[in-house]
């Protein structure tokens, strides 16, 4: 009997903790269902936030210690959300310029998670404009309440048109569409001017003559576009250049590293590559191991490791920064302000520095090589 009456007690337990299995799953609504199979990418595992709002109020009014040499561009609102938030980056991981903005986006989802607000960051494959329109579309059927997405393509547009019409705050952050959205603001580099600053780098370092080749990202990305063609337009201001070729590398340094060699061969006098996007350091190399960093000036963006090494070993002879953490971090923390305070960014550029990183100043600059 007693054998029987522990049997049908086991049995109970087993129904009830099925049960309560059970009610922690259910089956998915129709509007989940689609949203899944849209989704381009799964976003990072990241801590719910909390379930209540709570008095962030003396949080907030205490200065943030962002990480060492970060210099923060904006703080939170000294206010809490009615309602938990949830705020999407959308952004690629295609090359090393990306790991900072990623840093920024996480130290902005550190500072929120304590103001009752969750920060997923997704990845999305290269510049792949339906991979993400997809992405923007899968978190407008989610409800999220803000999205900060790279303005990858003008193909992306009407999904960023889209999410407002729903009622959510988009910024965009490092390009933006060359064709106009409802977006609030974007963050980056004014990539234009940016160009136009690295032709009359060229100029200044090559005393204005010589021959130039051009190694471009994608020539389907706005940003790219923007750099490149400003470039040129500095580069104009001195008859004496002439721009030899223009190829693109897809952001990767191992075919900046090919074409650096290819366009050499074919222009042994070549005086200066300029590469728009990612992998400079490749080009970099390739002028290292040729023997030619007296004779061939690489001009170029972003104070990476590997770009910053060459700087410093004179293989590249300038690089113009643009604040990766910030462009990761302002986006997001813009978003929640104007979430909570309904008050926009001040521009709807919000341009980062163009500081510009040569051999000669790299240690006062970025800081004595570690």
């Amino acid at each position: 009997m007693k054998l029987k009456r522990m049997v049908a007690m086991l049995g109970v337990v087993c129904m009830m903790m099925s049960g309560a299995g059970c009610a922690k799953s259910p089956a998915p609504k129709a509007e989940e269902t689609q949203a899944e199979q849209a989704k381009p990418a799964e976003p990072e595992v990241t801590e719910p936030a909390a379930t209540e709002a709570k008095d962030t109020t003396e949080e907030a009014s205490k200065e943030l210690t962002p990480p060492a040499g970060v210099k923060l561009n904006v703080q939170p609102a000294d206010k809490a959300p009615d309602k938990p938030l949830r705020i999407a980056v959308i952004c690629v991981q295609n090359n090393p310029f990306w790991f900072p903005v990623k840093d920024g986006v996480m130290y902005a989802k550190e500072v929120l998670a304590e103001k009752n607000t969750q920060v997923d960051f997704i990845t999305v494959d290269d510049f792949d404009a339906k991979k993400f329109s997809d992405a923007i579309e899968t978190c407008t059927i989610q409800q999220y309440d803000a999205i900060t997405t790279v303005g990858a393509s003008d193909a992306i547009v009407p999904a960023i048109d889209k999410a407002v019409d729903a009622g959510i705050i988009v910024n965009t952050f490092n390009c933006d569409t060359g064709k106009k959205s409802k977006r609030t603001a974007f963050f980056g580099q004014d990539l234009y001017n940016a160009g136009v600053k690295a032709g009359e780098t060229i100029g200044e370092l090559t005393e204005g003559k010589g021959k130039v080749a051009i190694i471009t990202g994608l020539f389907s990305v706005p940003a790219h576009e923007l750099r490149r063609k400003g470039g040129l337009e500095g580069l104009a201001k001195y008859p004496d250049i002439e721009v030899v070729g223009e190829v693109e590398n897809k952001d990767k340094a191992e075919t900046a590293y090919a074409q650096a060699k290819d366009f050499l061969t074919a222009h042994p006098d070549l005086k200066a590559i300029y590469v728009t996007a990612g992998g400079p350091f490749g080009a970099a190399k390739a002028i290292e191991e040729m023997g030619l960093t007296d004779q061939v000036k690489v001009v170029c963006f972003d104070f990476v490791d590997e770009t910053i090494d060459y700087v410093r070993k004179g293989a590249i002879a300038a690089t113009i920064g643009q604040d990766p953490f910030g462009q990761g971090f302002d986006p997001v923390v813009y978003a929640y302000n104007q979430l909570v305070t309904g008050e926009k960014p001040g521009e709807e550029n919000m341009w980062t520095r163009l500081d510009v990183v040569t051999p000669d100043n790299v240690d006062v600059l970025i800081g004595p090589a570690k």
